[in-house]
């Protein structure tokens, strides 16, 4: 993590290597979801997005697909392999002298990496959604 806080990025296959804007990582994600036909059956379901049910008899109450949850934690993925923490990413990078917008004491700034990798999961969805319903 020290790394992260200097704002050098980690030797790491997990970071995608270059600061994509907003449209560019859409667009990324994008053409990776599509040519996967099982990642983009994913996406499109809703029952990827929310929390697994943890407890087994209720799983099997409720008969979740093997995949529920598999998107939980995709803005974190997004955000990692993305470099939405570097401290040098153009994109989220601000500093705590900025005029940062926070609502109700929650963090709102579009710039902060958290609200962009939603941003960018709803853009992606929205996408994919329209793909599927040409094809």
């Amino acid at each position: 993590m020290a790394n992260v806080v200097e704002g050098e990025p980690r030797n790491s296959q997990e970071w995608h290597g270059s600061y994509l804007d907003e449209d560019g990582m859409v667009a990324d994600i994008v053409a990776k979801v599509k040519a996967d036909p099982v990642a983009l059956q994913r996406w499109l379901d809703p029952v990827s997005w929310r929390p697994p049910t943890m407890n087994p008899y209720l799983a099997e109450l409720k008969k979740e697909p093997d995949h529920a949850g598999c998107l939980w934690h995709a803005g974190m993925s997004i955000r990692n392999f993305y470099g939405l923490w570097h401290a040098s990413n153009p994109h989220t990078a601000f500093d705590l002298h900025d005029d940062v917008e926070i609502t109700d004491g929650i963090i709102t700034d579009k710039r902060h990496p958290d609200n962009f990798s939603d941003r960018v999961i709803e853009r992606v969805k929205a996408e994919l959604a329209k793909l599927s319903e040409v094809a």
